[in-house]
């Protein structure tokens, strides 16, 4: 047993919780300990009330394992800050000739894991909220991909049982096409590039099997005729994001949500175009997703 003072709050839905009692600027191994088991347990972890800066993020990612490179420093080269290249700045904000200074703009954010268009896609994220829109928005909300596959109708189970997905890479999550990659050239679904992962992952901390969809568009079931994989895909979508399984932060200056990508999706609302909304966010390095089913 440990002397430590971490509180750990669920949210009452069905993911999500708060942790308070630690000082993220100077964190014991212990805590440290506790929190990554809560974060197994919970899905999503939220941090409210510290305040720290972007190297303490880092840090405390770090304590996590490898971070990943930022989408852009990992797709162009060059990240949206050179000295910190595993750093997405997710923003709104633009700059004095109207350029973009960040991803993902004001609209809405489709329901998505991270970087899942990576053959190993990361383990994690962290979104710090350095600026929110003063009329609200820009909400996120997270879904609980257990419990959509333990709740998944028999037939539904049955017809993804065994089966992978192709997961395009060219699009983001907004619809708009990845900085340094260009438009496929086609509606086919089967030719857009993107890695294959099965749909049912066993996840590799907790051992249980977990829905594994990252995102919609473009989505493709290997194998199957295109129209039927888009019905197939549809069904299971729809199933996957019920309210019942989802849980929506509603964002303070300073909040930071951590999440795993592994057994969660998230999407985010849109807010005013205008209205400054400033996050900075770190991923962990993940590994091969894969299905190791238990013997019979």
């Amino acid at each position: 047993m440990t002397n430590s003072k971490i509180e750990v709050i669920p949210s009452g839905g069905a993911l999500g919780a708060d942790v308070s009692g630690f000082d993220i600027n100077a964190m014991s191994a212990a805590d440290f300990d506790i929190i990554r088991a809560a974060w197994l347990e919970h899905l999503v972890l939220r941090v409210r009330g510290q305040d720290f800066d972007d190297p303490v993020q880092i840090e405390f990612g770090r304590g996590f394992g490898p971070l990943e490179l930022s989408p852009r420093a990992l797709l162009t080269g060059q990240g949206w800050y050179p000295d910190m290249p595993e750093m997405s700045r997710i923003t709104n904000i633009r700059g004095e000739k109207g350029e973009k200074t960040g991803s993902l703009g004001h609209g809405d954010a489709y329901w998505h894991t991270d970087m899942n268009y990576l053959e190993e896609p990361p383990m994690g994220s962290l979104l710090h909220a350095l600026q929110v829109p003063q009329d609200g928005g820009g909400e996120t909300r997270f879904c609980n991909m257990y419990l959509a596959l333990e709740t998944l109708p028999a037939e539904l189970r049955r017809a993804i049982d065994g089966k992978t997905l192709k997961h395009e890479k060219v699009h983001s999550s907004d619809g708009t096409i990845r900085p340094g990659l260009k438009d496929p050239g086609t509606d086919d679904v089967r030719r857009i590039p993107g890695p294959i992962h099965p749909m049912i992952m066993t996840h590799p901390d907790t051992e249980r099997d977990v829905l594994y969809l990252g995102r919609r568009i473009n989505g493709y079931i290997m194998g199957m005729p295109v129209r039927e994989s888009d019905d197939l895909l549809d069904q299971i979508w729809a199933h996957a994001t019920q309210e019942k399984f989802v849980w929506e932060q509603n964002w303070r200056v300073g909040d930071m949500i951590m999440w795993d990508n592994r057994s969660v999706m998230h999407s985010r609302k849109a807010f005013g175009r205008d209205d400054a909304r400033l996050m900075h966010r770190l991923v962990l390095k993940g590994t091969q997703p894969f299905h190791a089913p238990l013997a019979a």
